[in-house]
């Protein structure tokens, strides 16, 4: 049976797709009408309810609007008003902070946080402020991302006491792994030097500063005036629930984790913030291009994180963001004086990639169509697989490192590559040739194994799929999703 949400959806489609066929393609157009257009369309597309945009250039506010339903039981549209959540765009507030107390000379980032934090695991004293900042510290996550919530089941506070006895997941600066424990421990820096609440800090030296009246912290057991539930599409079918068609809301509690996520806004207080932020109400010009500067490893490669920031490209022209919940983001392109933030109501799979198209109204090269969207050491490779084939993945990759010695292709950057031809642009082939790649230059990573076993089946290729996925299970035999996934092929 379709779910109230799922017919109101199909009805939202085709109104949405009559309403802007005559206006897409007039050309003269404003860009603020093409983006509008272009936002609807990727909203039935995506099949998102509620959104809201803002576009900052040169410090002014040029663009905000929003479009479509805020509550879908209720029928509430969205408006400049409406507030969404966050989520873990939270940890930018938590860079400003940082370096708002570097500012005060409270603290220095590259000093180890014993200085700040006593009675710490001898392992953890000597890592610096920066590499808690960057996800560069090595710290065990009390969060298992795998078996989600917390590690042994236990509740936060006894979570957060487990890991003190775990072992570092790796060599502090060797790599850059998104961990929630960095950013409680920045927390408690924050809380301890201030002698404040980490909310009551944010709110006094950002949210009242930058003028932002209805921006605060929430979770989904707080009655917070005019915000907009979160959604997803279900990942299973079960009673009424349709997989990826029924619309089911998600709880959200952060009420321990302030440093992490849990802030509520709207793109227009975000938009204040994000003016006072540059125009130097809230940080000194030169605290603000330190805080974007992206973090680097030991061996001298970026790390993929600035201070509190997500660095998503680090040469010309560069962007750093805040991404939160898989649903709301706002992009920085510091080199075009330009930010585009939107928040949507439903998590779904790498919707940040709207702000790179948006952006590309403005400047053609930040577009996916020509890489914008995607990390830059890929760049150069993806040139020549669009010229040669992507069947060629490997060979061109030799080539280019022969040519090149510091040519480097991560495992992130191969992963998002991956999954952005494959959920996004859906072109299953080149999805596949990029994990043949990943498969090629990390054969003993069972990750690149799950994503090719995913994209055959994805593309129809049971057979292959299936296969592989008996290849996952021979590097990881406790892996759940691969038995899963092969008992219901095997099954069909």
């Amino acid at each position: 049976m379709d779910s109230i949400y799922y017919k109101l959806q199909k009805t939202v489609k085709v109104l949405l797709f009559l309403c802007l066929m005559p206006f897409y393609h007039v050309s003269a157009q404003s860009k603020t009408d093409s983006i509008s257009s272009f936002l609807k369309l990727e909203m039935t597309r995506r099949n998102i309810p509620g959104l809201q945009v803002a576009i900052i250039r040169n410090g002014k506010l040029e663009m905000l609007k929003s479009f479509g339903l805020a509550n879908i039981e209720n029928r509430v549209a969205v408006n400049d008003s409406t507030i969404f959540s966050i989520n873990s765009a939270t940890k930018a507030f938590t860079g400003v902070a940082i370096m708002q107390l570097v500012e005060r000379g409270k603290i220095d980032l590259q000093a180890p946080i014993s200085r700040y934090l006593d009675s710490l695991p001898g392992n953890w004293r000597a890592l610096k402020i920066q590499q808690l900042l960057t996800h560069t510290s090595g710290l065990p996550d009390f969060i298992d991302t795998r078996k989600g919530g917390n590690v042994e089941g236990l509740p936060y506070p006894e979570a957060l006491k487990a890991i003190r006895e775990y072992p570092m997941e790796f060599a502090a600066g060797e790599k850059m792994r998104y961990n929630q424990t960095n950013y409680v421990l920045l927390g408690q820096i924050i809380e301890k030097l201030s002698g404040k609440t980490f909310e009551q800090f944010i709110k006094s030296r950002q949210f009242d500063s930058a003028g932002m009246k209805k921006t605060g912290f929430g979770d989904s057991r707080d009655v917070y005036m005019d915000k907009a539930p979160t959604y997803r599409l279900s990942k299973t079918t079960e009673g009424n629930f349709i997989k990826g068609k029924t619309l089911e809301r998600i709880w959200e509690e952060f009420r321990e984790l302030r440093s992490t996520a849990g802030i509520n806004s709207s793109a227009a207080e975000l938009a204040r913030w994000m003016i006072a932020l540059q125009n130097g109400t809230l940080l000194k010009s030169q605290s603000l291009r330190m805080m974007w500067e992206a973090g680097k490893l030991n061996n001298g490669d970026y790390s993929g994180w600035a201070q509190g920031w997500v660095a998503r490209k680090n040469t010309a022209p560069r962007a750093v963001a805040g991404i939160g919940g898989a649903r709301s983001w706002f992009y920085v392109y510091p080199d075009h004086n330009l930010t585009v933030i939107i928040l949507t109501n439903l998590s779904t799979n790498q919707p940040e990639d709207l702000a790179p198209e948006v952006a590309g109204f403005y400047y053609p090269e930040l577009k996916s169509i020509n890489g914008g969207s995607l990390p830059e050491a890929v760049l150069p490779l993806r040139a020549l697989l669009e010229k040669e084939g992507y069947t060629k993945a490997i060979a061109l990759s030799e080539r280019i490192k022969k040519r090149d010695g510091k040519f480097y292709l991560s495992q992130r950057d191969l992963t998002n590559w991956a999954y952005y031809l494959l959920l996004i642009q859906q072109e299953h082939k080149k999805a596949l040739e990029i994990f043949k790649l990943y498969i090629y230059l990390y054969p003993t990573d069972v990750n690149g194994y799950e994503g090719l076993a995913e994209t055959y089946e994805a593309d129809g290729d049971i057979k292959n799929a299936i296969s592989t996925y008996k290849k996952v299970l021979e590097i990881e035999p406790k892996n759940t999703n691969a038995e899963k996934k092969l008992n219901a092929l095997q099954n069909q």
